[in-house]
């Protein structure tokens, strides 16, 4: 084939995967107005669509299903994807997700798992109720049915250009979905919070789907209980970036669902004192107070002193100034001032662990040529010494090329350092030498906010971004405020099994060193965890070959089961 036959190929493979056709639209706008989408945003977002503006996707490798004998008298069928994959209004389900009928999870006391099936309509389903059975051992113990909790799983268009894809993005409440249109495809994401005082075994039960005036359909579901607790690890940091309100009844209930999530911190403004002095900390005390109501723990990173790196010296811009401003010694006295009363406030408040958010991005201005780079590493150099000059504060940075955290992760100006950008050398000898964070997972949430994180001793990440459209309307967050209440995305229940895999791993490393000191031979569980550590891919931004991100869960359950053998 020669190369204009190749682009001819790859261009018609591209446009089958975009939307033009009032057909093809239908899934993802019927699914939109089926789940109450605002009208009038509908109404736009077809039109965008209809003209151009906008390119809606929907492209999915498997087949559309064709309903046997069984799928005929039912109206659906019921699949079986993991969790960590998504399902949009478009998905067709793979044969092996037909096939499978039964869910198997494991647990430990206090822990929240994920229980998902999917819905394949080949007819409009209505008023479809979902209920769940208490489980029960062996020995008779009760896994009660209210320690589930039932979510539809709601789409949203999502996006950060002009290419559209309506996804399953949000969770909502649900114990009844009142309607289900022909060929698309709907999640039931349920959420089993294990109690803490659920006795060991295997607990045994259902899930029930049933639409009115159609055949119910049963999924059996088996629960793992272990006998042990995982344990926080006390010097690691999940903290949504963009996050945070002054609107403190829904600040309340924002800290309560991520810390329900696993997050301990956010990398907030809402810490940022106000007044021409910069001595008014009323309400970012009433948040920090919310968060020590609530049971956050730290660390908070401050974002009101960060400067923004941009592709040339003159657009680099903080502290309300731009460009060589920003390098000043007027920016660098204002810089000190709110530093130093930020932490004389914080230490008479009491508040919990934080730290400044100095820089982030200034490697782009690699992009104009060598002498921006170099006068803006200069400037970033000079910022630091000058944040270093007051005491007892701790100094945050984050690079986005090798050059720039080859040059400043080791300057003693800065406490802590992250990378945005794929593990390299340096990057894995710095992460052994200082904490260090990760700020972008770009492949599969889970892994990145997980293991990858224990392999190469990262102690903090920034989940972007717990609000939604930050940089455009249809970018996705981790949290969606509506109704007086906080709805979490798809994406922030992956990444709370993320922060469980890697509570896991920590559980199982103080285990080991318990039985050490008890003289017990813990080999047999260092290989096993040394083995997983070898494993776990050295890419957070592209698939590794050869490796399944199903092998997570492999992963979690040998490490339980060492666990319950060091225990005996």
């Amino acid at each position: 084939m020669n190369k204009t036959a190749k682009m001819l190929l790859f261009a018609a493979f591209l446009f089958s995967c975009f939307v033009n056709a009032e057909e093809d639209v239908s899934k993802s706008i019927k699914a939109l107005r089926m789940e109450g989408f605002n009208s009038g945003e509908l109404d736009t977002f077809e039109i965008q669509v209809s003209v151009k503006k906008m390119m809606l996707i929907e492209y999915d490798k498997n087949k559309t299903p064709e309903p046997t004998v069984e799928h005929k008298k039912t109206g659906y069928l019921i699949y079986l994807r993991n969790y960590m994959f998504d399902v949009n209004p478009f998905s067709n389900p793979a044969p092996n997700e037909i096939d499978k009928k039964s869910i198997k999870i494991m647990s430990a006391p206090g822990e929240y798992e994920p229980v998902v099936f999917s819905i394949y309509p080949f007819t409009t389903l209505k008023n479809c109720r979902i209920t769940v059975s208490d489980f029960v051992n062996a020995a008779g113990d009760k896994l009660p049915s209210d320690s589930f909790q039932i979510n539809e799983v709601k789409c949203r268009p999502t996006g950060l250009t002009d290419s559209i894809t309506v996804r399953g993005e949000f969770l909502v409440k649900t114990k009844e979905i009142p309607l289900i249109e022909e060929g698309v495809s709907k999640s039931v994401w349920v959420n089993l919070k294990t109690p803490e005082n659920t006795k060991e075994g295997v607990y045994k039960g259902k899930l029930t789907f049933s639409p009115a005036n159609k055949p119910a359909s049963e999924i059996d579901v088996e629960v793992k209980i272990y006998p042990f607790k995982l344990m926080q690890p006390p010097d690691i940091s999940w903290s949504p970036i963009m996050a945070g309100t002054w609107k403190f009844e829904q600040m309340e209930k924002e800290f309560v669902a991520v810390k329900e999530h696993g997050m301990t911190g956010q990398v907030t403004d809402s810490l940022r004192p106000e007044g021409d002095n910069y001595s008014d900390f009323t309400k970012a005390n009433k948040y920090m107070d919310l968060a020590k109501k609530t049971g956050m723990t730290g660390e908070f990173v401050l974002s009101n002193v960060h400067i923004q790196g941009t592709s040339r010296f003159d657009g680099v811009g903080g502290m309300g100034v731009r460009g060589a401003q920003v390098f000043s010694s007027s920016t660098y006295s204002k810089l000190k001032t709110i530093l130093t009363k930020t932490r004389d406030n914080a230490i008479s408040n009491k508040w919990l662990p934080y730290m400044f958010y100095l820089t982030t991005e200034l490697g782009s201005t690699d992009g104009a040529g060598p002498g921006d780079f170099k006068k803006t590493m200069k400037g970033a150099e000079e910022y630091y010494a000058a944040a270093r000059e007051v005491t007892g504060v701790k100094l945050l940075a984050t690079f986005n090329r090798p050059e720039e955290l080859t040059m400043h992760w080791n300057l003693p100006t800065l406490d802590i350092f992250g990378y945005n950008g794929m593990m390299f050398p340096e990057w894995a000898k710095g992460a052994k030498q200082k904490p260090c964070w990760l700020t972008f997972v770009t492949l599969n949430d889970r892994f990145g906010h997980g293991l990858f994180l224990w392999k190469f001793n990262l102690k903090g990440v920034r989940p972007w971004t717990q609000n939604p459209g930050v940089m455009t309307k249809w970018e996705p967050g981790l949290l969606y405020y509506f109704d007086n209440e906080e709805h979490p995305s798809v994406r922030f229940e992956r990444i709370r099994e993320g922060v469980d895999d890697y509570k896991y791993m920590y559980t199982l490393s103080q285990y080991i060193k318990q039985a050490k000191a008890k003289g017990k031979d813990t080999s047999v569980a260092e290989k096993m965890l040394q083995m997983i550590i070898d494993k776990i891919p050295n890419d957070h931004h592209k698939d590794t070959s050869g490796f399944d991100f199903l092998k997570l869960d492999d992963f979690r359950q040998q490490m339980a089961e060492q666990i319950v053998k060091l225990m005996k």
